[in-house]
């Protein structure tokens, strides 16, 4: 655990992914989404492209395991998640915490992934906050919150 002022981060989970915005126009933040299997950053330039990133993420090394599977009518699932192997991590953790967005840099943990949406954390570096989330809008409305 890394000891950021008063709040701990565990960085050693497998799922710990870094947002830093380096931008926010019309209420849209952009920036850059780090990992520890890539090791280069993943652009996004919305919130829902971040969202289906991370959850594509999610998927991709099946942590935390989603309680409910999404459902198409134009895709056929050959490949259930439960059985694909964890792709190799690239970068470590700490690394990962290293980088920093412009407007704001936030780790994330996401615990669970039940009743379709997220429950977890996010630390806010620069002001030594945890923001709690309990679901997808709630994550959603802290970052909103905080680049305000």
């Amino acid at each position: 655990m890394e000891n950021k002022g008063r709040y701990c981060i565990n960085i050693s989970a497998p799922n710990l992914i870094n947002i830093c915005v380096d931008q926010m126009q019309h209420g849209e933040i952009k920036g850059r989404l780090y990992h520890c299997y890539s090791g280069e950053p993943i652009i996004f330039l919305n919130v829902i492209e971040l969202i289906r990133m991370a959850e594509k993420l999610f998927d991709e090394i099946a942590f935390p395991q989603a309680s409910t599977k999404t459902r198409s009518l134009l895709q056929k699932d050959n490949n259930p998640t439960i059985n694909m192997r964890r792709p190799e991590k690239i970068l470590a953790q700490s690394q990962i915490v290293e980088k920093t967005g412009v407007l704001g840099t936030f780790v994330t943990s996401v615990r669970f992934r039940q009743n379709s949406t997220w429950q977890g954390e996010m630390y806010w570096v620069e002001q030594d906050e945890i923001i709690k989330f309990s679901n997808v809008l709630d994550f959603i409305k802290g970052l909103d919150v905080a680049l305000q």
